[in-house]
């Protein structure tokens, strides 16, 4: 089995495929996915904290133990083929096996806004983990509003003397666990109901513009702003091959994870599975499913 991706879905998938004694190639950059800029996970079960990084760097060696190859390129395209699936990667490489695995996750989605291209890597980011420590000791914002926006608000609010979240609704989509924990910090500045339509500065972010006056000004100082509004599915290889998705761009699974693709299988965030729940969890055991329906699939059409 080949698998296009490493993130939980990718990873745990392996490592059930290695156990059904198949031969496993893994094509990806960094394993771990956007795994690794979580800062903090507390919900992945036998773990009361742990890193992203160290949660995928776990998953990536268990599946190397095991026997996983990892292909350290990005695949670049898929094409059918009479007896499976071809993989070529960014330099070129080829790759074949009778079943491959989609697990390409998602991406970042963005505000959509002129400036923002401008400022992205000057003070515009969409990993707090990755880039936090460059605004230690100056003020910063979080746009958006689900467990992903608040984590990320927690971990500039150890570094920064204020942070700024702005939702464009007047509710939170997280879980309450982190909204409790963001009522409990004095420098998180909940800003609601309002949208940044704007964003000021020469070579480097100073503020951002809203639709509505915060404090009697339309216009906030900071010099650091994380986009946290939300994912969207790495699903254009799979439709350049005719494979069937939601409204949503999600792929349509079936309860083994199979595609409308013969031996195509899709797990993770990138589906519509799991009640749309996507959590390293249910990446996890939706990787675990699409690799017992791939070895299935493989024994009928060997």
């Amino acid at each position: 089995m080949l698998i296009v991706g490493a993130g939980p879905a990718g990873l745990t998938a392996a490592i059930y495929a290695l156990r059904y004694n198949m031969r496993v190639g893994i094509i990806a950059g960094i394993p771990g996915g956007l795994m690794m800029e979580a800062h903090k996970i507390s919900n992945w079960p036998g773990e009361k904290e742990i890193a992203g990084y160290e949660l995928s760097q776990k998953m990536k060696d268990h599946a190397e133990s095991f026997g996983a190859k990892f292909i350290y390129e990005l695949a670049a395209g898929i094409a059918k083929l009479d007896n499976g699936w071809q993989v070529t990667t960014s330099t070129g490489a080829k790759y074949q096996a009778p079943t491959l695995l989609y697990s390409l996750g998602t991406e970042h989605r963005h505000l959509d806004i002129p400036a923002e291209a401008k400022f992205k890597g000057k003070g515009v980011s969409y990993c707090a983990t990755c880039d936090a420590m460059f605004y230690k000791g100056k003020n910063t914002g979080v746009v958006g509003s689900g467990n992903s926006a608040m984590t990320a608000a927690l971990y500039l609010a150890e570094l920064c003397p204020k942070v700024y979240i702005f939702n464009r609704s007047n509710a939170w989509k997280g879980e309450v666990a982190w909204q409790l924990e963001v009522d409990k910090r004095p420098n998180i500045i909940k800003v609601m109901e309002t949208n940044i339509v704007d964003m000021a500065g020469d070579e480097h972010l100073a503020g951002v513009v809203l639709d509505k006056e915060y404090n009697g000004s339309k216009e906030v100082a900071l010099e650091g702003l994380f986009v946290e509004i939300g994912l969207l599915p790495k699903t254009e290889m799979f439709k350049a091959l005719g494979g069937e998705v939601d409204e949503w761009n999600y792929i349509k699974v079936g309860p083994d994870m199979s595609t409308n693709l013969p031996g195509l299988f899709a797990a993770g965030d990138t589906t519509n599975a799991s009640n749309r729940f996507r959590q390293i969890v249910t990446a996890a055991a939706e990787g675990s499913i699409a690799a017992d329906g791939a070895f299935n699939y493989f024994q009928k059409h060997k």
